[in-house]
């Protein structure tokens, strides 16, 4: 028994070590970083401080964009799991087994392709001169393009479908274990299917929900490329303001304190989610 779990960590190593020198260095790294001190040529000094949270922190500038991060990623999110859940639900429940490879072919596709190209797809999508103006237009809808980019309207859309992919999967494995005698058992006794589906269905496909949310949210908090590309360097999202402090400002420490702040931010809202998961399953499966 001692030898194989030595075996086990034997094979884990590698991967630990791994992820220590990416992922554990740097941002033990990024969190001194946050603490030192600049000169007015924002040059690092030596000294410690907790000026910039401070300066962070007493920022309406800063404040607000911090909320709009989350707003955004709040929206984002609800909008994806809203839309995944009958993409999974599709997906699970295909008529055949090739109806169901073409789904997963058509959902899993964007992933096997760039950000950066799926993203500039929006922008030919949504410039003035773009696809959707130019139909608008020949309709007779519209007599001057309506400006669908350079906003916050155009990221959140971009957003979502960047990031549903990420919000089907964990649903459509929450379907599938999904023991179909339950369904069965419901209707049996004289339930319909649209009971079977709030009393039965929807309560068990909860976690996979939840897994979603957390992906999703914490993709969308952290996300540059979308953002910078359809919405521009001048919204109000922490990602890009981060950029700015790091690359155009070089003002480093500052960078580093608002990435730590964006990552403490998302790590509370997956805590949160953490625990209604856990209460749920508790209340669920005492019931």
């Amino acid at each position: 028994m001692k030898n194989r779990q030595n075996f086990h960590w034997i094979l884990l190593g590698p991967t630990l070590l791994f992820l220590g020198f990416s992922l554990v260095m740097p941002l033990l790294m990024l969190i001194i970083l946050s603490f030192h001190k600049v000169d007015p040529l924002m040059n690092i000094l030596p000294d410690y401080s907790v000026s910039q949270y401070l300066q962070i922190l007493s920022s309406g500038m800063f404040v607000k964009t911090i909320f709009t991060t989350l707003m955004v990623a709040l929206i984002t999110t609800v909008f994806c799991i809203v839309l995944a859940y009958p993409a999974a639900y599709l997906l699970v429940y295909a008529p055949n087994r090739w109806i169901r490879a073409l789904f997963y072919t058509l959902l899993v596709s964007p992933l096997l392709t760039s950000v950066v190209v799926r993203t500039f797809a929006w922008i030919v999508l949504l410039a003035q001169n773009g696809l959707i103006n130019e139909i608008l237009k020949e309709m007779k809808i519209i007599t001057k393009p309506l400006s669908l980019l350079w906003n916050m309207k155009a990221v959140i859309i971009a957003y979502i479908q960047v990031m549903l992919p990420f919000a089907v999967l964990p649903i459509v494995n929450s379907i599938s274990e999904i023991n179909p005698s339950l369904k069965k058992a419901s209707m049996s006794l004289g339930a319909g299917k649209i009971r079977t589906f709030i009393r039965v269905t929807l309560p068990l496909t909860i976690p996979g929900m939840i897994s979603g949310t957390v992906i999703v949210f914490s993709l969308a908090a952290g996300s540059y490329i979308t953002p910078m590309l359809v919405g521009g360097s001048l919204q109000p999202l922490l990602p890009l303001i981060i950029y700015q402090q790091a690359l155009q400002i070089m003002n480093f420490p500052m960078a580093g304190a608002l990435s730590i702040l964006l990552l403490l931010a998302v790590l509370i809202v997956i805590l949160i989610l953490e625990i209604i998961l856990n209460r749920w399953e508790a209340r669920f499966h005492a019931s």
